[in-house]
């Protein structure tokens, strides 16, 4: 009998060095508590309404994070990923669709920087596409993968600390980054110091905002360990963010990518177990743990914007 899919509920980890720190948006040290249910330490912003965590680990230890063992556990519900260089097809197709639909905005390819490139994936398929890639990761097992493993160049660390050169590159991508960071009003000016005149960022990220979110409250799959996801960011307040770092917003969307079967009945667990149940056996009888499709779950944002 399929068994209920229960992942483990976040909770903050009192061993870690933190600290109090003030709304990055705005400045504000007026907060309050943000669905404290999940145990997460979340706060919200009384001033411009931007959720982030506060207390929150000092940013070595948020770094210290990712090694090896975050691209590959067995509680990707909580922190990082079940497999993800054995998620590689997946991740291709699903960069596929990214840059077809970048590439509306900006042609032809030029240079990119990929912020949170993990294995090189995305980067990958950008070069084949014409694109000249780069990338940057805080995490020295990926940036290793990925020179060792495509030759690309790789730059670790923090993208506020790398030396890289000012007005290089015509699209920046930070796909599942800025809610990691601790600053990330200095990573979207950074990026707005990189970028030529009118190059474009593009980035996605959890929306505390969407109606996922909001429906399911505590057990929402977007909520990770508080050493991971430090901001919440709702379109508002991403929107605004961007707009006082220099950047035009030329498109919203909630995106989706490419999963398998399992994985989508692995999360549909967590939500509705009475669902997930007979399509468990539906995937059992007919083997198609391994077959994908593309799933919006329509609460991770994506912006496209273009500097002024």
């Amino acid at each position: 009998m399929q068994t209920e899919v229960n992942i483990p509920a976040p909770r903050l980890d009192e061993t870690i060095a933190r600290e109090h720190v003030p709304c990055n948006l705005c400045g504000s040290e007026d907060r309050q508590p943000f669905c404290p249910e999940n145990g997460l330490g979340l706060v919200q912003c009384q001033n411009c309404g931007l959720v982030y965590v506060s207390p929150r680990p000092v940013a070595t230890e948020l770094y210290a994070l990712y090694g090896e063992t975050y691209f590959r556990n067995d509680e990707s519900g909580v922190v990082g990923y079940t497999d993800y260089i054995a998620d590689e097809i997946n991740i291709r197709k699903t960069s596929q669709r990214r840059l077809k639909f970048l590439e509306r905005f900006i042609q032809p390819p030029g240079k990119m920087l990929d912020v949170g490139c993990a294995a090189g994936f995305f980067m990958a398929e950008a070069a084949n596409r014409g694109w000249a890639v780069e990338g940057l990761d805080v995490s020295a097992f990926a940036t290793q993968y990925t020179h060792e493993r495509f030759g690309f160049t790789t730059h670790h660390g923090s993208l506020t600390e790398v030396e890289l050169g000012d007005e290089a590159y015509d699209l920046i991508t930070m796909y599942d980054v800025i809610e990691h960071v601790p600053d990330p009003k200095a990573y979207m000016q950074r990026v707005g110091q990189l970028l030529r005149s009118g190059g474009i960022y593009e980035l996605a990220t959890p929306d505390v905002g969407s109606w996922p979110a909001r429906l399911t409250g505590k057990r929402w799959i977007g909520y990770k360990l508080s050493e991971e996801h430090v901001y919440y960011f709702s379109v508002e307040t991403l929107t605004r963010m961007l707009d006082e770092a220099g950047f035009d917003v030329v498109h919203v969307r909630h995106l989706g990518k490419y999963v398998t079967l399992r994985l989508f009945l692995d999360r549909l667990g967590v939500y509705a177990p009475w669902l997930s149940k007979p399509l468990a056996l539906v995937e059992r009888i007919f083997k198609l743990s391994k077959r994908s499709f593309y799933v919006n779950p329509f609460d991770i944002v994506a912006i496209t914007a273009r500097k002024r």
